[in-house]
This record gives C-alpha cells, sequence and structure tokens, in this order.
C-alpha cells in the first residue's frame, strides 16, 4: 500500500487571499498548514531603510494615505471580500504558526513534517535552504507567467491594456522570484463590475483551483507536463513600479468601462479559450501545455 502523500501549505500571512489558498488546499488528503508571518522591521530599521530611498517610500506612502482618505482602499477590499468572502480552515486540518519563511523555525518544523510537496503562497522569496526540504516545492503566482512577473500582476496587465493577461500560474517554487518551470497557467473570469480588488480575488479564485488540481494530478501520479519560464517573453514588475501615475491610469480605465467592454467583448473566448491559446509558444510547446491543462488545440475538452 502506498504511503499517502504529505502535504504542507506555506503561507506567509493569515489574510483573506491566504486562507482563501490554503482552504483549497485544504479539500485534498494529508494537507498541514504553515503561516510563516514575516516578523516586522524594528522602527529605527524602517527608517534607516527608507531614508535610503526617500524618492521611493515618501511617494508610496502619500499614495498609500491618499487611497484610504478618498475610500479607494475601503472600495477594493470590498470588492474583494465580495469575491472571496470570509475562507475558514477547516478545523481538522493542523495548523502551525512560526515566524519568517527562512527561519530556523520555520525549517525545522518543514523537517519534522517532512513534506513531500510544499506548497507556497503569498510569502516572501523562500531560500534554498527552505525550499529544499520537501523533494518538491511548487508556488502559486496570481499573475500569467513569464509574461507578467513579480508584484501586483493582477494590476500590470490593466495598466497595458491587456486583459486577457490577468490569470494566475503554478509553477515550480525556486529563490527566484516566478523563475520556476510552469505546470500550468489559466486566465481570470472576470465579471463586468470588478473593480481591483475584485480582479486580484478572481486571479485567487483561478490559481487556487489550478494549484489544487496540479497537486491532485501530482499525488495520483499523473504525468503532468512543465514548460521553462523564458524570461525574455515577459517582464518583471516591482511593487515600486506602481506609482501614482500607474494608478490614476488604471483607475481612469476601469472607471471609462474598460473591463465592462473587455468581458462583454471577449466573454465566450476568455471562458472558453485556454491558456495555452493565447500564449506565445512554439507549436511543439503549445501542444505540450494543451496536454496539461487537458485540451485540444481548439480549446475543445478531451
Amino acid at each position: 500500500m502506498r504511503t499517502p502523500t504529505r502535504i504542507v501549505v506555506l503561507i506567509g500571512a493569515e489574510q483573506v487571499p491566504h486562507r482563501y489558498v490554503a482552504r483549497t488546499l485544504a479539500q485534498l488528503d494529508n494537507v498541514s498548514i504553515v503561516v510563516a508571518r514575516q516578523p516586522r522591521r524594528r522602527l529605527m530599521e524602517r527608517l534607516i531603510r527608507a531614508a535610503k530611498r526617500p524618492w521611493v517610500t515618501v511617494p508610496r506612502k502619500l499614495l498609500q494615505l491618499a487611497l484610504r482618505l478618498t475610500g479607494e482602499s475601503a472600495r477594493r477590499q470590498a470588492d474583494l471580500a465580495r469575491v472571496l468572502g470570509d475562507p475558514k480552515i477547516p478545523p481538522s486540518v493542523r495548523v502551525y504558526k512560526t515566524a519568517g519563511v527562512n527561519s530556523h523555525e520555520t525549517q525545522s518544523l518543514l523537517r519534522k513534517l517532512a513534506p513531500d510537496i510544499l506548497c507556497v503562497y503569498g510569502t516572501l522569496i523562500a531560500s534554498h535552504a527552505t525550499l529544499s526540504i520537501a523533494p518538491l516545492a511548487l508556488n502559486l503566482h496570481t499573475g500569467m507567467s513569464p509574461r507578467y512577473r513579480g508584484a501586483d500582476c493582477e494590476f500590470w496587465p490593466l495598466h497595458q491594456g491587456e486583459l486577457d493577461w490577468i490569470g494566475a500560474t503554478v509553477h515550480r517554487c525556486t529563490s527566484y522570484v516566478d523563475g520556476g518551470a510552469i505546470y500550468r497557467t489559466e486566465a481570470a473570469m472576470l465579471e463586468p463590475d470588478d473593480g481591483l480588488g475584485a480582479v486580484f480575488g478572481r486571479c485567487v479564485v483561478t490559481g487556487s483551483r489550478l494549484y489544487r488540481t496540479v497537486v491532485q494530478d501530482l499525488v495520483s501520479m499523473q504525468e503532468v507536463e512543465t514548460l521553462p519560464q523564458v524570461l525574455s517573453d515577459g517582464r518583471e514588475y516591482k511593487s515600486a513600479m506602481r506609482g501614482w501615475l500607474a494608478e490614476i491610469r488604471v483607475m481612469r480605465s476601469i472607471n471609462r468601462g474598460s473591463i465592462r467592454d473587455y468581458v462583454k467583448q471577449n466573454r465566450a473566448k476568455a471562458y472558453q479559450r485556454p491558456a495555452a491559446c493565447r500564449m506565445d509558444f512554439p507549436e511543439a510547446e503549445r501542444q505540450a501545455l494543451n496536454t496539461a491543462t487537458g485540451r485540444y488545440s481548439n480549446g475543445e475538452e478531451r
């Protein structure tokens, strides 16, 4: 009799998106959850860090203040809650809490849990020492790699007017930002009245379902094709790049109906056509990804 596969979900916080992903993966068998919160830096450390790059820190803090004062932050949180609800971890699932994804405490716990598959979401960059504890480490990225990598990858396709690149990617987790081989990628299903918070929520919903499917396939010993991340095919976005001008541009675009028009004009193909058909892969690689997603090249189910 085969030993049950041990799955450990490693998340970096207990916010709504983290709990949603963890709850979805907890529907699988033999799952434990580790919440590795990043310790808050001391005040002096934060001041020194801010002083090194005031041209980045000051505008960002002012932007955050403006979003709060105008009620935009609250609207985004309400939008997110509308999509994700208030997910609860099942009481039957073991939950452990540690400080820091790469801390000695976290690594010791992971060695004790001895996962066969480590499922990472919403942490700082995990080190090789942390990831190598498990034979296989995966990550959920709420963006469509390799075109959109890094931070805020539900935001930048709106900024660039590429709404069909809003989605999620499950890939092998490495110590490089969104750098591991791709298992699956899928576009998010937007709704006409979605704002920024809801768009992110749609990526989390799509990605959580995709994550669970990939892990299920791996546990059941099904062959899962992967594709290398060709980093030259996309761009890595950093959180510091999301400034005033970018925010204003995206908010204006949404207010003018960019999401509504996109859903109206592209709903059928956005819902039915697999991500592999929209990605600029060579034919052989596209066929491999279609095999992994269980669809033919024309989008029909196998």
